[in-house]
């Protein structure tokens, strides 16, 4: 077992990377995923968890080790860490998010950007919601459900697609007994008694003659009580990128996962910005067609991820700063505009220090320098630098133009979408 208090971790030995790419060519649709739980600080029990898939983890003794390996860390680092992880065997991440009075875990098959986010603000969650059980050892009723409706739609609903791929198990029959509501049941039954071996979300909405948004909330539904298992293939919207030391898998010589080199070629161009449908658009439809099942195993074992919410507001702030500084410049021109531009950076690298990673391109377009080991608090902090940006870019235009022209920009913007 390996430490890595800062996510400053080894390079992957020979006899793990082994072991991964043997359990990467396997044909398996349980998720990345495996279990995500709340530890009390105060008690060192869990009053939250939930298995993504059954297995043989013990949410209490998880609880016992990441309570001490927490009280060990503060020890010898002399403070308390934020977030950090622990690598266990071959295909067992532990990630660990604190907060303020507990402690949030997901055990995964590989470390994803995405499910470190999702971590976080399921935590933030838990404690907002629960700030008046923090002495308390466990929850107990109807509060208890919605949290647990809350997990399920921040780890799954959102990743479900129409053209997610829906097995159901070989047990579903006995799991449907697990339901809550009778009519959750019947509705799960319903689609699974119709469900062909393998099926799309889109599919089964036609043939069930539901809306896609309702067929994914009972199909995410049943996933949460292991009645169905997911390949989660991407929407055409989608923005992927590869996950931490995944290229080391993925560009090897010998291909050990066996992708399709059109597959390959497009995964290299993953950027974390550009929706899958614009790599895509001049590929042709059969390469499209393996591309997307092999990105359902690809996502499904955690080497390629959706950005994280993060990004994404970082992306969105990023387009109204570029669309500002674009339509900025046509009325003050180019040179005042990277004066400006210059100024404001100036002004805000004390308070906002991202801001430097916020350049201007040869276009007259805003951009910001991204890395892959850029945590969900580093993207918040570019996102307010970029928030800070806009404001001050505003306040600016409005002076030299008058501020009934940036009124109509923002409302240009908003029209957008």
């Amino acid at each position: 077992m390996t430490n890595n208090l800062d996510d400053r971790s080894s390079s992957i030995d020979n006899e793990f990377l082994h072991d991964l790419i043997l359990d990467l060519s396997s044909d398996s649709n349980e998720p990345n995923e495996k279990l995500v739980m709340i530890i009390n600080k105060n008690s060192g029990l869990a009053p939250y968890s939930h298995e993504f898939s059954k297995s043989n983890l013990d949410p209490q003794v998880i609880s016992g080790f990441i309570s001490a390996m927490t009280s060990f860390m503060g020890t010898v680092t002399g403070e308390k860490q934020s977030y950090w992880k622990t690598v266990y065997g071959s295909d067992s991440v532990i990630l660990v998010e604190n907060g303020e009075w507990t402690v949030g875990v997901l055990v995964t098959s590989r470390e994803t950007s995405e499910g470190r986010s999702k971590l976080r603000r399921v935590v933030c969650e838990f404690e907002d919601y629960f700030a008046v059980l923090k002495d308390s050892d466990c929850i107990e009723g109807s509060a208890f459900r919605e949290f647990d409706q809350y997990v399920r739609r921040t780890f799954v609903y959102d990743q479900i697609t129409g053209r997610t791929l829906v097995m159901k198990r070989h047990e579903w029959r006995n799991s449907i007994f697990t339901f809550d509501l009778p009519s959750t049941a019947f509705a799960v039954s319903k689609i699974l008694l119709g469900l062909e071996e393998t099926q799309t979300i889109k599919k089964i909405a036609e043939f069930q003659n539901l809306a896609i948004e309702d067929t994914i909330d009972i199909v995410s539904k049943a996933f949460w009580h292991n009645t169905v298992s997911l390949k989660y293939i991407p929407a055409d919207d989608d923005i992927l990128t590869l996950s931490e030391r995944s290229s080391t898998i993925l560009f090897q010589k010998t291909n050990p996962i066996r992708l399709a080199n059109s597959s390959l070629n497009m995964i290299a161009r993953f950027d974390g910005r550009t929706p899958l449908s614009q790599l895509t658009k001049s590929m042709d439809i059969h390469d499209f067609e393996v591309l997307l099942d092999e990105l359902g195993n690809l996502i499904n074992r955690g080497l390629i991820q959706r950005i994280s919410l993060e990004q994404r507001q970082v992306l969105l702030n990023e387009c109204i700063l570029s669309y500002l500084v674009s339509q900025g410049s046509s009325i003050i021109g180019h040179k005042k505009m990277k004066e400006i531009f210059e100024i404001i950076r100036e002004m805000g690298v004390n308070d906002h220090p991202w801001i430097g990673r916020v350049v201007l391109t040869n276009r007259v377009l805003s951009q910001c320098k991204l890395e892959e080991s850029m945590t969900p608090t580093d993207l918040d902090d570019l996102s307010n630098a970029l928030e800070f940006f806009i404001e001050e870019l505003s306040e600016q235009l409005s002076m030299r133009c008058g501020r009934s022209v940036v009124e109509k920009l923002f409302l240009k913007i908003r029209s957008m979408g």
